[in-house]
Order: C-alpha cells, then sequence, then structure tokens
C-alpha cells in the first residue's frame, strides 16, 4: 500500500520510521515497487493525445504551490529562530531563578540560624535576669527582716567555747514569725540535720528543721511563746522531742 501510495499521512510517517529501523523491509519496498513497475510496464498503452492538454494544466497548479512552498519557506525559518531564541530564554530564566531560589535559600537558612541564636540568647538573659531577680527579692526581704523593729535578735552560741559555730535568730513576738540566720554550722554527718527549739516553762517545742540548702534568712516555724531556744542535732526529718546529749547551741532570753 505504502508502494501505490495508498496510505494516510500518520500511516506513511510511521511505515517511513520503519524503515529507517529495519534494513530488511527496506530491501522488500524495493522487490515490491520492481514488481509494481514490471506491471505497469508489461500492460502500459500510449495515452489519447487530448489527455495532453489536461496532464498539463495540472501540472501547473503543482508548479505553483512548489513556488509558494519556497516563498514560505523563509516564513517558516523565521518561526524556527523564534523558537529557538524562545528556548533558550526559558533557559535562562530556568537558570536564573535556580540561582535566585537557592540564594534565597540560604539566606533563609541564616537568617534562621541568628533567629534560633538571638532567640536562645534571649532566653539565657530571661533566666539570668530571673535568677538576678530573685536573688534581690530574697536580700531585699532578709534587709526588711534585719530592719525590722519590732524583731528580736537573737544569738545562738555553741556550748563548746573552742567551737565558733553560731546562728542567729530573729523573732517578732507579736505577729509569732520566726527566721533564722545560718551564721556559722558544720555541715551534719548524713542521716542528720539540725533541728531549733523553743523552750516554754521548761518544754521544747519543735520550731522547724534548719535548711542547709537555703541560703541567708530561712522562715522558721511560728512560734507564740519562748523563755530559751536551743538547737541539736537530731535525725533526717526531725524529732517530736529533742536529744538533750546532741544540743549544740543555746541562749538563755532575757525579759
Amino acid at each position: 500500500m505504502y508502494a501505490m501510495h495508498a496510505l494516510g499521512p500518520q500511516e506513511k510517517s510511521e511505515f517511513e520510521q520503519k524503515l529507517l529501523l529495519y534494513p530488511e523491509l527496506k530491501r522488500e519496498l524495493l522487490k515490491v515497487q520492481e514488481s509494481l513497475d514490471d506491471y505497469a510496464s508489461s500492460f502500459a498503452t500510449n495515452p489519447r493525445p487530448e489527455l495532453r492538454f489536461k496532464l498539463l494544466q495540472s501540472i501547473e497548479p503543482a508548479k505553483k504551490s512548489k513556488k509558494e512552498q519556497k516563498n514560505s519557506a523563509p516564513v517558516k525559518e523565521n518561526n524556527f529562530l523564534t523558537y529557538k531564541y524562545l528556548i533558550a530564554a526559558c533557559l535562562a530564566a530556568l537558570v536564573v531563578s535556580t540561582f535566585a531560589s537557592w540564594f534565597f535559600y540560604s539566606r533563609w537558612n541564616e537568617a534562621e540560624d541568628r533567629y534560633t541564636s538571638l532567640l536562645n540568647d534571649k532566653n539565657q538573659l530571661a533566666m539570668n535576669y530571673n535568677l538576678v531577680k530573685n536573688e534581690f527579692d530574697k536580700n531585699a526581704n532578709d534587709l526588711f527582716i534585719i530592719r525590722d523593729q519590732d524583731m528580736k535578735v537573737i544569738q545562738l552560741l555553741s556550748n563548746d567555747i573552742s567551737k565558733h559555730s553560731e546562728v542567729r535568730l530573729y523573732w517578732n513576738k507579736n505577729l509569732h514569725e520566726s527566721y533564722l540566720d545560718m551564721i556559722s554550722l558544720p555541715i551534719p554527718d548524713e542521716g542528720f540535720q539540725y533541728q531549733l527549739w523553743s523552750v516554754v516553762k521548761g518544754k521544747p517545742v519543735d520550731a522547724g528543721i534548719i535548711e542547709f540548702s537555703v541560703s541567708g534568712i530561712q522562715r522558721m516555724k511560728d512560734v507564740t511563746e519562748a523563755d530559751s531556744w536551743l538547737v541539736t542535732l537530731e535525725p533526717n526529718g526531725g524529732s517530736i522531742t529533742p536529744n538533750l546529749t546532741g544540743m549544740y547551741l543555746t541562749v538563755k532570753n532575757e525579759k
């Protein structure tokens, strides 16, 4: 059908592509064309003279169409150049956009790292500020206790004069508040704590455990009455009654 020009444009194009891929197909096509030529030659007859004029007329439009195709060739060539320029512009735009994307992405990462660093610095400053503020508030509160005129200042000293142990007690008799400043106390053995006692009519009353983890003045239990004060060494958690053999500090109040 290809040799007889009986295929459509799409089928003709597909067959021509196969001719390029398969040489044996091209050889077979030549054989078919030769057979058709032999067949046409064997049955050829001279045309009538009046057909000459018709054939010439049919050839003229074909020549004109070829001229038109030649004239349109520059237009096609111009269109081809236009496509080339468009493709080149697209490639250039692709390169520029890729570089711009990489550039802004790297800048974004740098900005994000700087933001994270600044945020960490801000958090660290906030923590330092809170520590300083808490320390300032604690010192201000301690100063307020020391300067309170209603506070009675009591010093508790070691019974053994060879030891330089001392705590200072601040007691507001009106408000029953008691505070202790651990000036000098040796660290107790493991499993023991110091305990403060107020003595009322010879009977010791628990006034709280002394905490070594608290710096400065620490709040003790409310005390309504006290004739004297004791600090004893007790097991962790404190005792109900003091271990007088382990009495460490004592004082006699002035009435």
